[in-house]
């Protein structure tokens, strides 16, 4: 079911995602991702995926997830977040991105993709980038954010995840994650803060 919003009311498989592949992440990152939706979030799912064949050694790894779940909720998250307390549904059924625009200068694109969610077949993105893959990953260098923003209708979430740029020093309650972004150096061993509480220790 969705209600007026296009969110989704659970009554399928919920399945999360995420992805890891080359030295950027290890396996510490995906028991910390784990570990953080387990106890805090609230979300209740069916399985916990992890894409981890290196086709293309950048984040275009991330598109496998569009041809091998072609059912069910799927809701993504990039390693390098930060989640301290109950999400807010982030279930939905048209494919679905963070907007960033409110929280940084426009880059190259006004999204982000650190939370993806689609409900059911959208194995069409994966079959438009297959087709051409060699020079998508060639000349979309910036990110695949750049690449859905330019081939892929989409849609975009309310303010739910600022970036931790804005809050090193005092954690924001009005918000339940973070993305790390550029800064996830912050997950190592060493660093700490207020986020370093939610990580799962090393």
């Amino acid at each position: 079911m969705v209600d007026v919003f296009g969110v989704m009311k659970r009554n399928g498989h919920l399945r999360i995602i995420c992805c890891r592949f080359g030295d950027k992440f290890n396996q510490w990152h995906v028991d910390n991702l784990k570990h953080m939706i387990d106890e805090y979030s609230g979300l209740k799912y069916d399985s916990f995926e992890v894409i981890e064949d290196d086709l293309y050694g950048n984040w275009f790894n991330k598109f496998q997830m569009y041809d091998r779940f072609r059912d069910g909720e799927n809701l993504y998250f990039d390693l390098d977040l930060v989640i301290y307390d109950k999400l807010p549904n982030l279930i939905r059924k048209d494919f679905t991105l963070l907007d960033d625009t409110w929280w940084r200068e426009r880059a190259h694109t006004p999204l982000n993709s650190s939370i993806v969610s689609w409900t059911g077949d959208v194995s069409y993105i994966w079959d438009k980038f297959k087709k051409e893959d060699h020079f998508y990953v060639t000349n979309y260098t910036k990110g695949s954010d750049e690449w859905y923003w330019k081939f892929i209708d989409y849609k975009t979430y309310d303010k739910v995840c600022p970036s931790i740029k804005d809050y090193l020093y005092k954690q924001p309650p009005q918000f339940s994650v973070c993305t790390l972004g550029q800064m996830h150096h912050l997950q190592e061993k060493g660093w700490t803060g207020w986020y370093s509480e939610y990580f799962l220790n090393h």
